[in-house]
């Protein structure tokens, strides 16, 4: 098949590859074609923002160029395409959505056409660009992975609305999360659970000798790597640094919020984002993985691939009580989920004091075998398939 995938600018997943890109991966390594285009902003940007105007100046440059080959170094040269369509950041206006969807899906269908694609199926994560579903000639599918009216950068009600029109255009709604699925069905019922992947064989490396990462502090770790972004609970990773001195607690990550009360905690390191390539000799030297997300309605609906890559690598998790977390609480025997403070120190204290074994690393790897990126494109291809 071919496929026409809305998504995130193509760059952002370069280092650290989000679902969407490894999805669009596994596809063109089965030999689909991809076009990707890189959506417009969910949010008017602010002109006193350089990170907004630089974007802008970003898009501008890109917009006046054809689609270019992506992934030359990585055996799929000729199968993804990155196109990054024109469009005005202004999405709280619905004439501006709705010229932004026709944009985008008539960009779409004509450079489809003129890379030689046959009646390409549509793929859209980018619920503000809703309207270039309608326009689109052939399958439709919105593929929602965030709670995206939870958010606190974005207009909830708009958000919510525009979630709901993706769920009602689409003839197939793929949902990350019970709570996501559950709400796209209020709206069609034709939809379909399938959870996030992991890399399996790339996070099990952590299970092989190799060197400590030089930045990475002595002794024990309990760490966590992603995002640090709304979703974390600054006040308990405090109190965990705190309460389990002089163990280390070690964040791995870009922020997008301000994080200034972490800093200053000796045995509290912010390394800043590292290189997905270099992960796993991290997961190596965590003796706890941490997931401590703060519990709303923005996380309830998250399915954590941070989870699936720690436990791929062998290392035990301590969550806080997210619903896609739970579902793995028996994962040999290495996913601690809690309801407190009190009880997340105490459970990473446990950890702690009886490191995991080389072979229960082992059987926590294995446990991860049958959540690869391959086994979820399959029910995707699946579901798509049975419409």
């Amino acid at each position: 098949m071919d496929f026409v995938i809305i998504a995130n600018d193509w760059a952002a997943g370069i280092d650290n590859p989000t679902s969407k890109h490894r999805i669009a991966m596994e596809l063109a390594r089965r030999g689909n074609r991809v076009l990707w285009l890189e959506g417009t902003g969910m949010r008017v940007p602010t002109v006193s923002s350089g990170h907004d105007r630089s974007r802008i100046t970003g898009k501008l440059k890109k917009a006046v160029r054809p689609p270019r080959l992506a992934m030359e170094n990585h055996g799929l040269e000729g199968k993804i395409w990155v196109l990054s369509p024109l469009s005005l950041p202004i999405p709280n206006l619905a004439w501006v959505r709705g010229l932004n969807g026709a944009i985008y899906g008539n960009m779409g269908r004509f450079w489809a056409g003129r890379l030689g694609f046959h009646k390409p199926a549509l793929i859209n994560y980018v619920p503000i660009l809703a309207e270039a579903m309608p326009v689109w000639p052939w399958q439709r599918v919105y593929h929602c992975v965030d709670r995206w009216d939870a958010f606190g950068m974005y207009n909830s009600g708009l958000m919510s609305e525009m979630d709901g029109r993706c769920c009602r255009y689409a003839q197939n709604v793929i949902a990350s999360s019970a709570d996501l699925a559950d709400r796209c069905r209020r709206h069609n019922p034709q939809v379909d659970l399938v959870m996030h992947g992991v890399d399996h064989a790339h996070f099990a490396q952590a299970l092989e000798d190799a060197p400590r990462p030089d930045d990475l502090p002595p002794g024990e770790a309990a760490g966590f790597f992603g995002l640090l972004s709304e979703w974390l609970d600054q006040e308990l990773i405090v109190k965990l640094a705190h309460s389990i001195a002089p163990a280390q607690v070690v964040l791995i990550g870009k922020a997008d919020v301000d994080i200034e009360r972490l800093k200053g905690i000796p045995n509290l390191h912010l390394l800043g984002p590292r290189p997905f390539s270099k992960l796993p000799a991290y997961v190596r030297n965590f003796q706890v993985g941490l997931i401590p997300f703060v519990v709303n309605d923005l996380t309830r609906a998250v399915n954590p691939i941070k989870l699936r890559e720690m436990l791929a690598g062998g290392c035990p998790v301590v969550s806080t009580m997210l619903p896609e977390v739970e579902r793995y609480a028996g994962a040999a025997g290495a996913v601690d989920v809690v309801r407190t403070h009190d009880e997340f120190v105490e459970a990473v204290r446990r950890r702690l004091a009886k490191p995991a074994t080389a072979a229960q690393r082992q059987a926590i790897s294995n446990c991860m075998e049958s959540e690869t990126w391959a086994a979820k494109v399959s029910e995707i291809l699946r579901a798509i398939s049975a419409s």
